[in-house]
């Protein structure tokens, strides 16, 4: 038996051997070829773009490059962006009545396709207009809030509607009936309910649109004088437990704090009563997933809630509880008490505005340098917004959860090659694909770099 085992350890050493001598001569071969420096990604199911293997991907890197506790805005300049954050996060409650536009503009001819690929028919479309009851709008004219995380809709359907046929909604994340992810804890005024009583049409400070009716409920005077008698807290950790409220917290939720002690902080939820108006409920966190607001903005502290985001998929609108690009930068800036809006083209007008279009790239790139503020400026393009972090190697660091880079794919001149997350890039990301669409990349649209806080 000794013998017979010898033999067949002496096999696996020489198969050992073999495939030592083989992985050295292909680590020669590769050695050899990036010499010449690679043309296609290292691994064929590597879908990352140079960028991301090249710019540091930690935001620490930058925030200590900008001196990381330096302050971004002075504290007189931070108390003033929080009023103003307050201001506009309880505004739906002093509204009185909804408005009929709003309302009217979400209802229109059917159109685009319903996950499957078939074509959305006017006659589905007909019954949810139908149900939507418009005609007796504005029905109801309520102070509301959010019970949980909850999707704000165009029309009052949990269905989605896409531009092309989809059979995969995670291969295509762009429900275009998807307005935004409202957070729980968010004020709203309730202007409309829907016929069969499921859906209400709301107001929030983000935008108006419909949402499921299980999600919210209206408050009392009483409830609202509680819930602004507290100073906010920020949830500064995504997946934060409520303990039992249902929903989890992220990054961008903000809650009344009651108290704190020891290592936890007490907040404030808001839960179904018995008679269908929102109560209040006390619940405990750890002091590291929620602070009062505003904490102070410096490199660090943006850099930390940063941290958590890179490498998030992408997420449309909200869609999957995701983030998309707006809604990571509206997340970020919410714990520093600095409201911006919901969608990217009003995010890159906020603040100081400085026009980069129509310039060099060079030229863009030595503006944003040279009057951006890391960590603080918001550089937007048509439809999307990404935060100036930075330089690596004298290039721009821009953060931002992007879907992808235009890509020419034979006849089809829109294709994308997708990078479906938050990462670090260049203001060229994409730029050593073969197939990159060049006549407009994506520092070609570049339009503006906007400052919040700064006047």
């Amino acid at each position: 038996m000794r013998h017979h085992a010898s033999h067949v350890e002496q096999a696996m050493n020489s198969k050992k051997t073999l495939f030592l001598l083989c992985t050295f001569l292909l680590l020669c071969l590769n050695a050899c070829a990036s010499k010449k420096g690679p043309s296609t990604p290292l691994l064929a199911h590597d879908n990352r773009i140079a960028d991301e293997r090249t710019f540091p991907q930690d935001p620490f890197y930058y925030a200590k490059q900008a001196g990381q506790n330096k302050a971004l805005l002075d504290t007189e300049e931070q108390l003033v962006q929080d009023r103003r954050f307050n201001s506009t996060f309880f505004g739906p409650w002093s509204m009185t009545r909804g408005t009929t536009k709003k309302a009217n503009a979400c209802i229109r001819k059917a159109r685009g396709y319903k996950l499957g690929g078939q074509r959305w028919p006017q006659s589905e479309w007909d019954v949810i207009t139908s149900n939507a009851n418009l005609a007796s709008f504005p029905s109801l004219a309520s102070p509301g809030i959010t019970l949980r995380n909850t999707d704000l809709r165009e029309i009052p359907t949990h269905e989605a509607r896409y531009d092309k046929p989809i059979t995969d909604a995670r291969s295509y994340p762009f429900d275009d009936f998807q307005y935004s992810l409202l957070y729980v804890g968010m004020p709203l005024f309730i202007t409309h309910q829907s016929r069969d009583g499921r859906w209400f049409f709301v107001e929030t400070p983000l935008a108006a649109g419909w949402v499921d009716s299980n999600d919210v409920a209206p408050v009392t005077d009483e409830f609202m004088t509680r819930w602004r008698s507290h100073s906010l807290a920020a949830i500064i950790k995504d997946h934060v437990n409520l303990n039992g409220v249902g929903t989890p917290g992220s990054i961008g939720t903000v809650l009344p704090q009651s108290g704190q002690s020891g290592s936890s902080v007490r907040l404030l939820v808001p839960v179904r009563g018995a008679n269908g108006y929102a109560d209040i409920r006390e619940v405990a966190v750890k002091r590291h997933e929620a602070q009062r607001k505003p904490l102070p903005l410096t490199p660090k502290s943006m850099a930390s809630l940063c941290k958590i985001m890179m490498g998030q998929p992408y997420g449309w609108g909200g869609m999957y509880g995701l983030r998309d690009c707006s809604q990571t930068t509206h997340d970020l800036f919410t714990p520093f008490g600095v409201w911006l809006p919901r969608n990217s083209r009003p995010q890159g007008r906020t603040g100081v505005v400085m026009d980069l279009q129509n310039l060099p790239k060079e030229e863009k790139e030595s503006i944003i340098k040279q009057y951006g503020t890391p960590f603080l400026s918001l550089v937007g393009l048509p439809g999307h917004i990404t935060m100036y972090i930075g330089t690596y190697k004298d290039k721009v660091a821009l953060l931002h959860n992007v879907w992808g880079v235009r890509t020419v794919e034979g006849a089809n001149k829109n294709a994308r090659h997708i990078i479906g997350k938050t990462v670090i890039t260049s203001t060229s990301p994409g730029w050593e694909l073969p197939n990159l669409y060049r006549p407009v990349s994506f520092v070609d649209r570049l339009r503006t770099m906007a400052t919040p806080g700064k006047r």
